[in-house]
């Protein structure tokens, strides 16, 4: 490593010096934490020691008071980011910000200068130095660390500060004062510290952590701070089983949005920082980040809507540390066991473990349900009603259906159990031309033989719609195209008895996309005044409906029949 000469220091004649140690010739030395000028030509840079061409820099002041505070305490040299790093070469740069926590935790002193900072009393905690990446280890990895003013006045040391410093930074007092290593701290712990923290370039918000998890990696300026910190999580993972590194939130995401389980940025564990992991429990499989994405061991729980609760090895903070902390997972197309993380913005909670599986948790979310297969299709999988207070109204089939016959007809078409409720064929293959109808399906109400139409087709090539028509009978295919309104998927629609949800769950399997379609209906009794009913019978009577001529005039007799009673 480059130093500094201090000494003997002469005011007026100072001439800034470089040495070169390696190894056990480095000699006790000094070191100094401080900010950057916003213009990072004020600083005194390595080609101006080099050079001799920094005697009218602005931060000359600033390395000439450090070199005298060393000279002081009897120190010889002194360690300077700014003077003793060549940054015009990549390959120095690289060793030296993945040696700098050793250079700091070697240090006999470190000198904080906060230069925006008067006094103890005023601007303390105001100062830009709490706020910069490249100073959270810079406070953390030396023994001894001395904060001086703007004037280079003591202010005090870490320890005399330490209740102080916490308030600041977040971190613990044990870990301020030496009583606990740092690698004690919980992987969202440390996350938390530097959550509040910036740095100017991007990718240093994760380089500037490396020494504070005890790992190494190679500088690729330009691939951003997401890439950056993504391959922090990943070498953190090599050598830690901690599974707090997964507690993180996102809280302005969509409940919907995918996303994987390693967080984006240190920002992410704002709010979780009180996380800390279980000693392990049971033999896991190490995660390894792999072109599915990343492989893990959690033991899952499925709920109702068909999301998983995903247990980590982490207590509840709020729980008195019990239980175990759990994030959301959705199951994806193209596998069973590819998962992506979602409603991220909330962590979970969990008093019992489901069977751990070995899964595959997608981190960058690239929807297979829009990319095109040769075959696509359609599956209904469930019929089901809600809210309604007489049960009798909620007993409906699907009585016919309306199709070109290769939608029915493929050496790949799959083999769909048949179900109670259908006299129709539940699968059909997709006609992914945009804006085509596939199949059109006539759904009645046995209780009185109300019907409606649902139409499911295309929007585009990739992806899929739905339509619901009132009509209690099916007209032709080009009729039907013509008064197809594709709606999205998820969506309502209202007609005049039945309100009708249409949602669907996309998965590959075997080159093979399926749309399993799940349709909910809300019924809506039909008006049961005596004059309403007189009138609708004698209409039923007259104008009969063109597929079961009986069947409208006796579903309004069955109701007649109740009013009169």
């Amino acid at each position: 490593m480059r130093l500094l000469r201090t000494g003997p220091y002469r005011p007026g004649q100072a001439k800034l010096e470089l040495i070169e140690k390696w190894g056990q010739d480095i000699p006790p030395y000094a070191i100094l934490s401080h900010t950057w000028f916003s213009d990072a030509d004020d600083e005194v840079l390595f080609c101006d020691v080099r050079s001799g061409t920094y005697e009218h820099k602005k931060a000359l002041p600033k390395v000439l008071s450090a070199m005298e505070r060393a000279v002081l305490d009897g120190y010889g040299f002194l360690w300077i980011d700014t003077c003793c790093i060549d940054k015009t070469s990549s390959v120095e740069l690289s060793e030296a910000i993945n040696s700098m926590y050793k250079y700091y935790q070697d240090a006999e002193i470190c000198y904080a200068f906060l230069a925006d900072v008067s006094s103890l009393d005023e601007d303390f905690e105001a100062s830009r130095w709490w706020r910069r990446g490249w100073t959270l280890q810079e406070l953390l990895a030396p023994n001894d660390v001395q904060f001086f003013s703007a004037d280079w006045e003591f202010l005090g040391n870490k320890m005399q500060l330490r209740s102080r410093v916490s308030q600041i930074s977040g971190i613990d007092v044990e870990y301020l004062a030496g009583a606990r290593p740092i690698h004690h701290a919980s992987i969202a712990s440390r996350m938390f510290w530097a959550s509040l923290r910036q740095t100017t370039r991007e990718e240093d918000i994760a380089y500037c952590l490396m020494g504070l998890f005890g790992v190494n990696m190679p500088m690729l300026y330009g691939e951003g701070e997401r890439t950056s910190f993504l391959r922090l999580q990943e070498e953190i993972m090599k050598i830690s089983e901690d599974q707090s590194i997964f507690a993180w939130i996102q809280p302005d995401n969509a409940e919907d949005t995918c996303c994987g389980l390693l967080a984006n940025s240190p920002r992410d564990f704002k709010h979780t920082g009180s996380t800390i992991p279980y000693s392990q429990l049971g033999e896991y499989i190490p995660f390894a980040m792999t072109a599915r994405g990343l492989r893990a061991t959690l033991p899952l729980t499925q709920k109702e809507d068909g999301m998983y609760f995903a247990a980590l090895q982490c207590p509840v903070p709020g729980r008195g540390y019990n239980d175990w902390l759990a994030v959301y997972l959705k199951r994806l197309s193209g596998g069973s066991n590819l998962f992506a993380r979602v409603k991220s913005g909330i962590l979970a909670s969990c008093s019992e473990l489901g069977k751990p599986e070995s899964i595959y948790v997608r981190q960058h979310h690239d929807p297979t349900t829009q990319r095109i297969f040769p075959y696509h299709f359609f599956q209904v999988r469930k019929l089901s009603c809600c809210d309604t207070d007489k049960s009798e109204l909620a007993d409906y089939r699907m009585v016919a259906s309306s199709h070109l016959p290769e939608a029915t007809r493929s050496k790949n078409f799959p083999r769909v159990a048949r179900q109670p409720w259908s006299d129709v064929p539940l699968a059909y293959k997709v006609d992914k031309s945009a804006g085509a109808i596939t199949t059109a399906i006539l759904f009645q109400r046995q209780y009185d033989y109300e019907s409606f139409i649902l139409i499911l087709g295309s929007i585009s090539e990739v992806e899929i719609a739905f339509d619901v028509l009132e009509g209690d009978a099916l007209e032709s295919l080009e009729t039907l195209q013509s008064k197809f309104a594709p709606r999205r998927m998820g969506s309502h629609a209202e007609l005049k008895f039945h309100s009708v949800h249409v949602r669907s769950e996309e998965r590959v399997h075997n080159g093979q996309k399926f749309h399993f379609i799940d349709i909910e209906i809300r019924p809506v009794a039909k008006p049961e005044t005596m004059d309403e009913l007189l009138a609708e019978a004698v209409e039923t009577f007259v104008n009969p409906p063109m597929r079961i001529r009986s069947s409208g005039l006796r579903g309004t007799m069955t109701r007649l029949r109740e009013v009169l009673h």
